[in-house]
């Protein structure tokens, strides 16, 4: 008797472990711990503010003051009973152009929620959002980022999306100060980073620590790391290609800080960095030598996720690209007149396969020898096309040569044509004194 209760008790507690783990460990271990079926990241150039648990009639008006001067837009996960209370911190996020996104209806740990309540939960919470913000609500975001077997199944019926984080401050934790949140989501932040901070659901105290907290994320990250702070948005790529995206990223990323390659501001599609020169004598129209094998010049390149095309016409994305080369020499330009790290560059160069489109801006074109090196910078320029832009490969031919070649031009001519008369008057100058210098022998 005492055996088959044993026996019947551990089909049972067997059976309640299969429910749960199917029911809870299952959905949150996929969606959350590994990503997927949800998004975790972006994939613009810049980083995306998302906020949990508000509205809060102290913080959030604060918090949207901040965001105006700062001419941010940023994703609101609002829990809906909150949102139902003060209605015209809603209505003023969708009016200033901010997003919002579901976090439930009365933000509830999904794990200790059973089916019926869960489906409630985000069914009425739709529905208020949608009727106080006269939108659908595309994104959700369940409280902690915990999902359960309903959440899920509601998301995929409902058309929704759930979308997490990769950056996290801790601004929740009591001990936490200003400075410290500030620095830790400054440590973590890269291109397509979304971050996490909260606006309501603590203390009073600890709540309005995020009005600081955001001033200076806003202030700091265009500043120090050169990144932008955009509205959030997913492009319709298929798993293989965010895959592969995040893949070749990475690869730039180790790119870059290999060969100290450096942003010279937050939207600029130029990079640069100082090389040795390996290639043939570059001479001016004068005839003065500007650069021979040995020499240190200065190398720009193309910082491709700013140019990265999201729809598959041709001509919009050319026009697209044009307009903001446009815009970024004149701040190419300032900055290698007034860097004092460039300062003895004489000629800023490249080597590329859209080389057809680079006379217009100046540019002087020059074959090089067909090496290894040479096909192997041709791939990865052909990769870079696919990678960034939905119709690459198809455009490949049409748009790129069939190798790449020297691109360059002088600096005191790229000053010229793109500075403003200032920058170019002070250049001038600047290259005056150099070359009275050297007359002078006081320059080797």
């Amino acid at each position: 008797m005492i055996m088959n209760l044993t026996g019947w008790l551990g089909t049972v507690l067997g059976f309640v472990a299969v429910i749960l783990l199917l029911y809870t460990l299952l959905p949150d271990f996929f969606l959350h711990r590994l990503g997927l079926g949800c998004r975790k990241r972006q994939y613009t150039p810049g980083v995306t503010l998302t906020f949990d648990d508000g509205p809060d009639p102290v913080v959030t008006p604060r918090l949207l003051d901040v965001l105006a001067r700062s001419q941010v837009r940023a994703v609101f996960f609002v829990v809906a009973e909150r949102a139902q209370r003060y209605p015209e911190l809603v209505r003023r996020m969708v009016a200033e152009g901010h997003a919002l996104g579901i976090h439930s209806l009365s933000h509830r740990y999904a794990w200790f929620t059973g089916p019926r309540r869960t489906w409630r939960e985000w069914e009425e919470a739709d529905r208020v959002l949608t009727e106080l913000s006269g939108r659908a609500v595309e994104w959700v975001r369940p409280p902690w980022g915990t999902f359960n077997l309903l959440t899920w199944w509601w998301m995929n019926r409902r058309g929704k999306r759930a979308v997490l984080w990769n950056v996290e401050g801790h601004d929740w934790q009591k001990e936490r100060s200003v400075q410290s949140i500030v620095e830790r989501i400054l440590r973590r932040v890269n291109e397509g980073s979304i971050i996490v901070l909260h606006d309501g659901s603590a203390s009073p105290g600890e709540r309005v620590r995020v009005v600081p907290v955001v001033e200076e994320l806003c202030r700091r990250i265009g500043r120090d790391l050169m990144l932008p702070v955009l509205p959030l948005e997913f492009p319709d790529w298929s798993f293989g290609r965010r895959t592969g995206f995040i893949l070749w990223e990475k690869w730039e990323h180790f790119f870059a800080a290999r060969y100290r390659v450096e942003r010279i501001d937050a939207m600029n599609i130029f990079r640069l960095a100082k090389t040795t020169y390996h290639g043939p004598e570059l001479r001016a129209q004068s005839g003065e030598l500007l650069a021979r094998a040995g020499d240190t010049v200065g190398e720009i390149h193309l910082d491709n996720i700013r140019l990265q095309a999201k729809g598959a016409d041709a001509q919009k994305i050319a026009t697209k690209a044009l307009r903001i080369a446009k815009e970024s020499f004149p701040v190419l330009a300032r900055y290698v007149a007034e860097s004092p790290e460039y300062a003895d560059i004489k000629i800023f160069l490249g080597l590329s396969m859209m080389y057809r489109a680079v006379r217009v801006f100046g540019f002087e074109v020059q074959d090089v020898e067909a090496t290894l090196g040479m096909r192997w910078i041709a791939f990865l320029q052909k990769v870079i096309m696919s990678v960034y832009h939905p119709a690459g490969q198809a455009r490949l031919n049409q748009r790129l040569g069939k190798e790449p070649k020297l691109v360059w031009i002088e600096k005191k001519k790229l000053i010229e044509l793109w500075a403003g008369p200032e920058k170019r008057a002070s250049a001038g100058r600047s290259l005056k004194r150099e070359g009275q210098a050297k007359e002078d022998g006081s320059v080797c």
